[in-house]
């Protein structure tokens, strides 16, 4: 018995070494296809891991949602709950005022974070950390960007920074010693704030119930969000000005989509992959039939042969797997970060190498491996050793040929490529799900429509704002003497030039209305309902300074607001003449026992008004923190406040002109310090920017899932062809040429290219359209584009490979004499 093994043993061995051609294809078909799933998943979750680590760099913490204005008793209950790992306090203390960052239109807080809210929320958002957490008084932190707009370039631990800061409305000359630096992302999400962190012992000193505290929350459990918020909210009890709120938005697409488009995607791969190591080794292993035969005729059993087959499997295996997840390794850690780096993952690389992946990588090649051994291995150890030793890779079945033109070279390519239908079959089903996907995928991505992009986040061409906030006190002369002088430039060029083909002006002044406790009560209530986080504090209102805006609006705007409310009609010649206001509200009811307000405007003039009715919060969101927004028209503010300023501008542009008159806006707003400007210019580059990530990754995971099936294709044409040399040199001894054996070849390539190209314009499309179907509702502003670049750039490859590999496999066989190969 073990002399049997081991003569078995060194039978499969020698068989294994003289298989020199069929173990290079067979390791590199393993090798391929392991390298090809580490490569793409490993590609994947790179991209998915640094996308979600670039999401937490721009919003700047890991928490998952934010309360505000807290009592003692929600905060006990908040800790106390087991549902939650973290608990960070935040609270703004005041501003820097600083005439620099007024220049440069950056606002900038003094913030304060718990050393919860730093270590278990902020950290992992920011990178290169240096220095400490603020601990003194005097201490102070700051992100790298803000130093910057300081003027501060190089900093060094314990640096002296003097700042001039406004806290509580009050003016303080405060002298700071840098702890600690870092750098952080969220300004490239909010280009015109900042913040510098102060230590406990500065908040705890300067802080008031108007700078309310933020509390930041962690569950242990990140699913379901929304539910677990709503389960919070009814624990702790929140009031109508409490909120609970994201730190970002919930996917609006459903969980079985996502499940739907990755599972698709996932498993062309994994097909691709699987056939392309089946079509090779199932042939190699036919070609070897007549071997087999050999050796039943000299007495191996039906269970040695198969211990043959299989350990000559796990052999390939043991080459190719191993040799394909090192290189799979070594791409990722190469490819990865250059392909991030060109992208604007750039400060967010993430190489994923978890074991899973190289894990399942090597188990699935390895089940394919073994299960395409199965039916070769039982049919060896089935057939009769006559019938192996006259074994033809497939044969024309009787009554299949009839025709008086049976011996037309295309007639003997058709009848060729379906002798064997199974492997017809696979051949065909590898290269259209190769091609489809490469297709499917280049086409999603040129469907992320830019221009779709920027309209779906900017209704206007140009848009202008202040660059202060709304309760900024700023009575210099001359800040107010630039808003008047730009706000009349801005209404001119508005008049003036002829590529504006709309523009929407809202002017607004600053009115002093009086007050009456009594009677704006339940409008306080009702405006701290909806602005959670700019709630007007009613203990502190100074009855001599209850201050609001009055702000014109379009007779026209109004009326198509109120129509779209499904409000009545107005007076809209009281409404011009000055004798009605509109007051922003969403509770009418909030004025039932007010008819008309009283104000002063800066010229200290008295006014009164009749109020005419109301406009939702929710339409400009206008915030005063005091007086509610009055709208009038422009008429009667131009009679009451003559120098009234621009608070927000407006325009279309005509298509033909609108990036240079883009530029000259922008040129002409940069000048200045008291507005600044967001054109779709501007949003269109940094559209091009996001996109151009996933268009970059897309394109190259197309073009890899393409390539497996034209290598699929590549392989089995090999193969085939070297499996039936011995056929085609018996053709052409008996008066077949080299050129009609060629054509025959040719056109069987040819044919496959056809039905293949058949699928793809049928099958192909269908699956396109699903997967852009699945990526619409998630990214609303995509737009189908039927793709007849990709399929006819992917249809024309294959056509060349299909044509050209059957001619040049054949070529280079057929370098033997005849009488060699038909003993081959």
């Amino acid at each position: 018995m073990k002399e049997q093994r081991q003569a078995i043993h060194n039978l499969w061995i020698n068989s294994f070494r003289n298989n020199r051609r069929r173990n290079i294809f067979v390791i590199l078909a393993l090798a391929l296809t392991t390298l090809l799933i580490t490569s793409v998943i490993g590609l994947g979750m790179s991209f998915i891991e640094a996308s979600n680590k670039q999401t937490v760099q721009r919003v700047g913490t890991v928490a998952d949602a934010n309360l505000n204005d807290l009592t003692k008793r929600q905060v006990q209950l908040l800790k106390k709950d087991p549902s939650i790992e973290i608990i960070g306090t935040q609270q703004t203390v005041g501003a820097v005022d600083s005439q620099r960052l007024k220049n440069k239109k950056v606002q900038m807080a003094l913030h304060w974070y718990s050393k919860d809210e730093w270590n278990g929320l902020r950290k992992e958002a920011i990178n290169n950390f240096t220095g400490k957490f603020p601990e003194k008084e005097n201490e102070l932190m700051a992100p790298l960007a803000a130093l910057k707009e300081l003027g501060i370039t190089q900093p060094k631990i314990g640096q002296k920074i003097s700042l001039p800061c406004q806290i509580d409305g009050k003016m303080y000359q405060k002298e700071f010693v840098l702890s600690g630096y870092y750098k952080e992302y969220v300004i490239a999400r909010v280009v015109d704030f900042s913040y510098v962190l102060v230590s406990k012992s500065f908040a705890d000193k300067y802080g008031t119930a108007v700078n309310s505290k933020t509390y930041s929350i962690k569950y242990k459990d990140s699913n379901n969000l929304g539910k677990q918020n709503k389960a919070l909210a009814k624990k702790l009890k929140l009031t109508e000005t409490q909120e609970i709120k994201t730190t970002l938005r919930e996917s609006s697409q459903s969980a079985t989509s996502v499940i739907i488009g990755v599972g698709m995607f996932l498993a062309i791969i994994l097909i691709s992959g699987g056939l392309l190591i089946y079509n090779v080794l199932y042939i190699s292993i036919a070609n070897d039939i007549r071997f087999y035969g050999l050796l039943k005729a000299l007495g191996t059993t039906k269970n040695q042969l198969r211990k043959i087959i299989f350990n000559q499997s796990l052999l390939l295996s043991a080459v190719g797997i191993p040799s394909g997840l090192i290189i799979g390794f070594a791409i990722s850690h190469v490819l990865i970060p250059v392909v991030m780096k060109a992208t604007n993952f750039s400060e967010a690389v993430v190489v994923s190498t978890r074991p899973l992946i190289y894990l399942g990588a090597g188990l699935f090649a390895l089940l394919v491996m073994l299960l395409s051994s199965i039916k070769p291995a039982n049919y060896a150890a089935r057939v009769s050793p006559v019938l192996a030793i006259n074994f033809t890779e497939s044969k024309v079945r009787k009554g299949d040929v009839r025709s008086r033109n049976g011996g037309k070279l295309y007639l003997m390519a058709w009848r060729n490529i379906f002798r064997d239908r199974k492997r017809a079959l696979v051949v065909i089903i590898s290269m259209t799900l190769g091609i489809t996907s490469f297709v499917a995928v280049n086409s999603i991505v040129k469907s992320m429509d830019f221009e779709k992009f920027v309209l779906s986040e900017m209704d206007y061409d140009i848009m202008i704002s202040p660059s202060y906030t709304q309760f900024e006190k700023d009575s210099s002369e001359s800040k107010m003497l630039e808003k008047q002088q730009v706000s009349q430039r801005l209404a001119q060029l508005a008049k003036e030039n002829d590529n504006i083909t709309s523009a929407k002006l809202y002017f607004s002044a600053p009115v002093s209305v009086t007050y009456d406790k009594q009677k704006f009560s339940n409008y306080i209530r009702s405006y701290n309902q909806f602005f959670k986080y700019s709630k007007i504090n009613e203990k502190q209102i100074d009855p001599n300074n209850f201050n609001g805006e009055v702000i014109n609006i379009d007779s026209d705007e109004l009326e198509k607001l109120l129509t779209k409310k499904d409000q009545k009609s107005f007076d809209k010649p009281a409404f011009e003449n000055g004798k009605i206001a509109f007051v922003q509200s969403d509770q009418p009811k909030d004025f039932a026992n007010v008819s008309d307000l009283q104000f002063t405007t800066s010229d200290k003039q008295r006014h009164q008004i009749k109020i005419g009715g109301f406009i939702p919060n929710d339409y400009l969101e206008f915030q005063t923190r005091g007086a509610p927004p009055m709208f009038v028209s422009k008429q009667y503010l131009d009679k009451i406040a003559p120098d009234a300023g621009i608070w927000n501008a407006y325009f279309n542009l005509k298509d033909k002109n609108a990036d240079r008159v883009s530029e000259q806006f922008q040129q002409f707003i940069d000048e200045q310090s008291v507005y600044k400007i967001m054109t779709k210019l501007e949003m269109k580059k940094r559209a091009v920017e996001e996109i151009s990530t996933m268009r970059m990754l897309g394109n190259t995971l197309a073009l890899i899932l393409a390539l497996i099936g034209l290598l699929n294709f590549v392989n089995i044409i090999t193969t085939s062809i070297l499996a039936r040399k011995q056929e085609l040199a018996t053709l052409e001894s008996i008066g077949m040429t080299r050129k009609q054996t060629n054509k025959v070849l040719m056109f069987e390539g040819g044919y496959y290219a056809l039905i293949v190209s058949g699928l793809v314009m049928t099958f192909g499309l269908g699956v396109t359209y699903i997967l852009f179907s699945i990526v619409k509702k998630s990214a609303t502003y995509a737009s189908f584009n039927f793709p007849i670049v990709e399929i006819g750039i992917s249809l024309i490859l294959m056509l060349a490979i299909c044509l050209l590999t059957p001619y040049l496999v054949m070529r280079s066989s057929s370098k033997h004499s005849l009488a060699e190969r038909i003993k081959e």
